[in-house]
């Protein structure tokens, strides 16, 4: 008996941990930021109907812009900031919502609703596949030369829905590398958006986006790393036993599993054609470039004023108060969100055209180097978010309709200090090839020594690896198209 006493000690262990609170409303900032312009058309159609608090301007209505003010800029979950915004039904300024448009806000004052605009209708264009669109972000990634090639085996060996098809030991027999190598180049590529993409089963792709999330740890984490079997059989009661929770608990944790993206690899390999709406047009007035928001077609929201005389009502049921309470804090969060998207795709695309002015006038061969991160210092806000901004959404410009993205590349940089654009060496090494005597093509150390002349100096394999991307086959079968 006084061994057991021994045993049954109580202890009080006090720690203290730092955790990411995601709200409700900075999640949902997160979520419209990634979404493009047909898919946020679409949801605030959604929207419209489930949330009666909401009402659509009606274009015979006159229209009045908002103000410029503005919260700061969230910097993401990855930014480490816990601080959660005030979500008291008494502080919302109602004033500042009703009777308010969610119009631009930056609509540019020197084009006159007169101006003839470009036509908005869809634009077809080629699909960015899963690999294109995680080589792009590779090669704007700090890793060191050998981890990005094995990365790069990495990302060639995934399916359609972004799992990993290769073993570990497959892929260090593939590679000839280490196991810290490969584990390496693994956490690479499992960082890249969509997030969840490398995972090798599904445990570890919610794992990851749960991470991803700031929920490693939570009871979600628990369910999926270590009981995912009774999740599957919605074995609820049991997985409350076995975690030490409660119902009420459980359903909610799987409720945010039931959000992850179980395929992230989908949203990269549509099997038909897409259509696409640009989100701004960049257009040139009066010798200067303008930024003109896309706003055809997009609803106009704001509150309805009379649910507002409703609360005030005391007639009204306690329940349908606290109903309406709660639709009013949903659709200002919505309404905060949506203009919030609209400023930081503008203020991205003013770095655009401050940056690459000279691609606007000129084309692909006066495209300089930007990096995301260079773009997010100068707004201050963290790379994801401009990351998110960029990512399958286009903008209208001189030069044709352009994803966002296209505008980031690596640069080369020159003895005299001058940087090169990917873009530009390729379409020099292009031109080299074009120029060649079909019948002694150049091999890539020549094409290398005649980049040299023009003061770039990449070595042989950099140009092979650029020569792949644009699909030109080597010097052997070049010449051997010349033969036939």
């Amino acid at each position: 008996m006084d061994n057991r006493r021994q045993h049954l000690r109580q202890s009080l262990d006090l720690r203290l941990t730092q955790r990411l609170a995601l709200t409700p409303s900075l999640l949902q900032k997160i979520e419209l930021l990634q979404l493009n312009r047909l898919e946020l058309q679409e949801m605030l159609n959604q929207e419209l109907l489930e949330n009666p608090i909401l009402e659509e301007v009606t274009e015979t209505e006159p229209a009045r812009e908002m103000g410029l003010e503005t919260e700061d800029e969230p910097s993401g979950p990855e930014s480490g900031s816990s601080q959660s915004e005030p979500d008291s039904f008494d502080e919302i300024d109602f004033r500042y919502f009703f009777d308010e448009y969610l119009d631009t806000g930056f609509r540019n004052r020197e084009v006159e609703d007169t101006e003839d605009r470009p036509s908005f209708e869809s634009f077809l264009v080629r699909p960015t596949s899963l690999r294109d669109h995680l080589t792009w972000q590779l090669g704007l990634s700090y890793v060191e030369p050998r981890i990005s090639e094995i990365a790069a085996e990495i990302i060639g060996n995934l399916n359609e829905d972004g799992y990993l098809l290769l073993s570990m030991e497959e892929l260090r027999s593939l590679t000839g590398c280490t196991e810290e190598e490969a584990e390496t180049a693994l956490k690479a590529v499992q960082s890249l958006d969509p997030v969840g993409v490398g995972a090798r089963d599904l445990r570890e792709c919610l794992l990851i986006q749960l991470e991803a999330k700031g929920l490693k740890d939570s009871l979600a984490w628990k369910i999926v790393s270590d009981h995912l079997t009774l999740l599957e059989g919605h074995k609820f009661k049991e997985l409350a036993s076995r975690t030490g929770s409660t119902f009420e608990e459980v359903l909610k944790a799987a409720d945010v599993i039931r959000h992850l993206i179980p395929k992230p690899g989908q949203k990269y390999n549509p099997e038909k054609a897409t259509y696409v709406q640009p989100e701004v047009t960049i257009a040139k007035v009066n010798g200067d470039f303008v930024i003109i928001q896309n706003d055809e077609g997009m609803p106009q929201l704001r509150l309805n004023a009379s649910y507002r005389e409703l609360l005030k009502s005391n007639g009204v049921p306690v329940d349908t108060k606290a109903f309406l309470r709660e639709k009013f804090r949903s659709a200002v969060d919505l309404l905060r969100s949506v203009n919030q998207r609209r400023q930081t795709i503008y203020r991205v695309c003013m770095c655009i055209v401050n940056r690459q002015r000279d691609f606007l006038e000129h084309g692909p061969s006066a495209l300089r180097p930007m990096l995301i991160k260079d773009v997010a210092n100068e707004l201050g806000v963290h790379s994801s978010t401009v990351s998110r901004v960029v990512t399958n959404k286009y903008v209208d410009t001189p030069q044709g309709v352009i994803e966002l993205r296209k505008f980031f590349t690596m640069g080369v940089e020159n003895p005299d200090g001058e940087e090169l654009s990917i873009v530009q060496v390729k379409l020099k090494i292009r031109k080299i090839i074009e120029g060649e005597n079909r019948s002694k093509p150049y091999s890539d150390n020549q094409i290398g020594q005649l980049l040299r002349q023009d003061h770039i100096f990449i070595t042989r394999r950099t140009v092979a690896k650029y020569r792949e991307q644009m699909q030109i086959p080597g010097s052997r079968e070049r010449r051997i198209g010349y033969l036939l």
